[in-house]
């Protein structure tokens, strides 16, 4: 659940060296795989687009941290080390003797950030979780969905995702902190907590009302934004201003749909949280089917309204604005691999060192690099390792 975070790390910059068990990383594993137009098939570790998009700009060490010169490796590596990142439950480092007080006492400005479901303290801390438990014990899963139907599970790792953009932020607050102190911390990020930080209006409804939210279907949670159906897919309608509410009845009426929604009881926007909602989405519904999503969202956007169209997969590959901006990067041919085009940074600096510097690694790339020209082993010292299963 933190590979995001190191993927954030790296891409502005960091070095961030990835330490897998030897034969590589389970999530090598994961698909969808490069097509076998390319000479790279569900078989071959090197082609899971899942780790060719989640680790670019990374070096890759193979290490058996269980073992005692595992150990003894990781200890040598943390010794000059930021930050090290690690996702293993609750205790498990402290084990091997690689908690943060051993290596805080070799590296005291070592920040050492532990991402794990529930943190490393309370009842459920060694509760095992994934993304969609992660989601549900969040808070965000029940009011996820439709109100007739059960908690529904969002597309994509987006609890980890969110676990991993927390955990950078407090890195960065971490450094941060070292800078003016030279002292590192711990950083425990617990995944529940940063998905129920997110819940937005749930809490707030629940504090007022003191009855759980309700599922919203294709409304938001403020009954004032909603996704409609309309002639070649779908829009996002925005009414959380009186002028908004007022200009969408207006235009309604001009194509003779508005029905009874220029009757004055109807002038409070906030009759939309009220008992007549079904009508009045019904209305809006038979309204959206006689227009396109680029008619709707032009007209909102020319009237200042947030108004905007549901933008399918292969549009947003092709998107003029984002081409324009650069999102998209184009990596180098190296050897025999395709070039491929990744997803670019979410945000543009004035002065940056974001880059795309090189693909994912291969399991171990970087081994000789790192643990000779690095650590001073020598080749036979690696071959031994080898053969003890330590890397």
């Amino acid at each position: 659940m933190g590979v995001y975070c190191g993927k954030l790390m790296a891409d502005m910059g960091a070095d961030v060296v990835k330490v897998e068990p030897p034969g590589g990383d389970s999530m090598r594993r994961i698909g969808p795989f490069l097509s076998h137009r390319t000479g790279y098939s569900a078989s071959n570790s090197e082609s899971s687009l899942h780790w060719l998009h989640f680790n670019t700009n990374k070096r890759s060490i193979t290490l058996n941290i269980a073992t005692a010169d595992g150990g003894a490796i990781l200890r040598r590596l943390a010794c000059g080390a930021d930050v090290l990142l690690e996702t293993f439950p609750p205790g498990y480092m402290e084990s091997l003797g690689l908690g943060f007080a051993s290596l805080e006492a070799e590296n005291p400005g070592l920040i050492y950030a532990s991402v794990t479901p529930f943190g490393q303290t309370g009842s459920n801390k060694d509760f095992k979780a994934s993304d969609l438990v992660g989601l549900a014990m969040g808070g965000y899963l029940y009011v996820t969905g439709w109100p007739h139907t059960p908690p529904t599970r969002l597309w994509g790792s987006q609890a980890y995702h969110t676990a991993s953009n927390r955990a950078y932020i407090a890195i960065l607050i971490a450094i941060y902190h070292r800078l003016a102190t030279g002292l590192g911390q711990q950083v425990d990020v617990s995944m529940q907590e940063t998905v129920a930080a997110t819940t937005e209006h749930v809490n707030t409804a629940y504090n007022y009302d003191h009855v759980p939210a309700v599922r919203c279907g294709f409304r938001h949670g403020g009954q004032f934004i909603a996704t409609w159906r309309c002639k070649d897919g779908y829009v996002s309608i925005t009414t959380n201003t009186q002028q908004a509410w007022d200009d969408l009845r207006s235009w309604m009426l001009r194509d003779g749909m508005a029905g009874d929604l220029m009757d004055p009881r109807y002038d409070d926007r906030f009759i939309l949280r009220g008992d007549l909602s079904s009508h009045i989405e019904g209305l809006i519904q038979a309204w959206a089917l006689n227009h396109t999503r680029r008619e709707i969202a032009d007209w909102g956007q020319d009237h200042h309204h947030p108004w905007g169209p549901v933008v399918t997969e292969d549009e947003i590959l092709e998107n003029e604005q984002l081409r324009e901006r650069g999102f998209f990067i184009k990596s180098n041919n190296q050897g025999s691999e395709p070039a491929l085009v990744y997803p670019g940074a979410p945000y543009k600096f004035s002065q940056s060192s974001w880059q795309f510097r090189h693909a994912a690694p291969d399991a171990g790339q970087h081994n000789q690099d790192i643990y000779c020209g690095e650590l001073g082993f020598t080749v036979s010292d690696l071959e031994a390792l080898s053969a003890a299963r330590a890397i």
